[in-house]
């Protein structure tokens, strides 16, 4: 979860995670959850987003286009080098097919952190995964 500590405006990163722990930092950091940014649409990165938007069915869902796959009315369509407020933070889209077609990182520099997803690991590149994944992205 990434939040401005101005605002209290807050985001999460890939529905991935069970919305207890969600509800648990949302309450001990007196957050405002307005944002789920999601990485790419593979499974584990949106396990719990149903869950999420029950709980808060005004979040918008921020993803890269994906015709594939459409989700609420809340979903939010990205571009590359879209950039998305939260609260006074700034978050950069940045496309990174390879791992997935729609796979995406979330930069922001005044925090200087970026969200990869699967797109890159520890000391090495993400891998890929089935017939729409391509490798050679992911060196570009």
């Amino acid at each position: 979860m990434i939040w401005c500590e101005s605002t209290r405006i807050a985001g999460i990163i890939d529905a991935s995670i069970e919305i207890t722990e969600i509800l648990e930092c949302i309450d001990s950091n007196n957050l405002i959850l307005e944002k789920v940014f999601i990485t790419h649409t593979h499974f584990d990165h949106i396990k719990y987003l149903d869950d999420l938007t029950d709980q808060f069915p005004y979040l918008q869902i921020c993803g890269y286009k994906n015709p594939e796959e459409k989700f609420a009315d809340n979903y939010r369509e990205l571009d590359h080098h879209e950039i998305i407020p939260l609260g006074t933070e700034m978050i950069t889209v940045l496309h990174t097919p390879g791992h997935y077609p729609d796979s995406v990182c979330f930069w922001n520099k005044k925090g200087s952190c970026v969200f990869t997803g699967d797109t890159m690991f520890v000391g090495r590149t993400g891998r890929t995964i089935g017939a729409k994944s391509n490798n050679s992205y992911l060196y570009t």
